[in-house]
């Protein structure tokens, strides 16, 4: 039932202009004369008569949503934009179903990049979906702004006011089925410009070996030992520090992304899920005690994760291919 979280809106506005005003065929002799006093005293003479006011078109009146959309909404304001991690901690426990509840706590306390929050959601429709396996649910279609697309879309496919889960055009198979089932246009590249999930889990295996592995934790275990990087080079311990701090960062929308993989994943998901935690517990065992050369207390073993990401590559081989 997990499927993609994901993170992206609209700001729907108008702005109505236009004024007109029409002359009089022919001017009055008076009036002529006012005109030309008006030009020569360089001043502006109130019309006795007031114009009359511009026709302002009436604000549309907010849609009137359902229990389900509500809920779709709050998902986004709540859980996808929002920083607040015991409010997230709530709003799993009350509104997500219970077997995807995991998903979604694994996740919890990553805080969106501001330029991807979905900002100023919109519920634009909702309907009846069944995907291939026959699970029948509600499809909520929320449309709002990110910064990289004006007019980006996601999908909240909620179960009994539980939400099972969301996606975006990030996954294009798993969007774009569920896509088909609204009525409402499809923005223009909203499919064009995203990658498939071929090519994002090379991305995301080749960021694992050289960013995390070869530029990370491969040259801290090794200074460590020897006071040098893993060729044996001389290493600028604390510059290395500062660049993984960076690659954690980016780790953060990985994880999203393959936790919102289509279930078909489910293998790959599994193994990402043992390899992103192993790397996470590394990573804190840096920032807790600073690489000291030659530091023969270190406790730095590097074999789980080198495990973890061994089966990784196997997975993304096979789910490639």
């Amino acid at each position: 039932m997990e499927r993609k979280f994901v993170i992206s809106l609209i700001i729907a506005f108008m702005a109505l202009t236009g004024c007109s005003s029409d002359k009089n065929t022919a001017e009055s002799p008076a009036s002529t004369a006012a005109a030309s006093a008006e030009t020569q005293a360089s001043s502006v003479i109130p019309s006795e008569t007031p114009a009359p006011e511009p026709t302002i078109a009436p604000t549309p009146a907010p849609k009137k949503l359902t229990d389900t959309e509500a809920v779709a909404l709050e998902y986004v304001n709540v859980f996808l934009n929002g920083s607040d991690g015991e409010a997230k901690k709530v709003f799993i426990t009350d509104n997500v179903y219970p077997d995807a509840q995991p998903l979604f706590q694994m996740i919890q306390s990553v805080e969106t990049p501001d330029d991807q929050k979905l900002k100023s959601p919109q519920v634009l429709e909702s309907t009846h979906y069944s995907d291939e396996g026959g699970m029948k649910v509600e499809a909520v279609l929320i449309q709002g702004q990110k910064a990289s697309n004006s007019k980006s879309e996601l999908i909240v496919l909620i179960s009994d006011q539980k939400i099972i889960w969301a996606t975006d055009s990030s996954d294009q198979e798993t969007f774009g089925e569920a896509r088909k089932v609204f009525k409402e246009p499809l923005p223009e590249a909203s499919l064009s410009t995203v990658p498939a999930p071929s090519e994002m889990l090379r991305d995301i295996r080749n960021f694992v070996i050289s960013d995390v592995w070869n530029e990370g934790f491969v040259d801290i275990h090794s200074y460590m030992i020897s006071g040098t990087g893993s060729t044996g080079q001389s290493l600028d311990i604390n510059f290395t520090v500062e660049q993984l701090a960076k690659t954690m960062d980016k780790k953060k929308e990985y994880d999203s992304y393959i936790t919102g993989l289509d279930s078909k994943y489910d293998s790959l998901k599994q193994v990402w899920t043992k390899l992103s935690s192993e790397t996470d517990r590394l990573y804190s065992l840096v920032q807790q005690n600073p690489p000291k050369a030659n530091d023969t207390t270190a406790n730095f073993d590097t074999g789980i994760f080198n495990q973890y990401l061994e089966a990784f590559e196997k997975e993304v081989d096979a789910a490639i291919k």
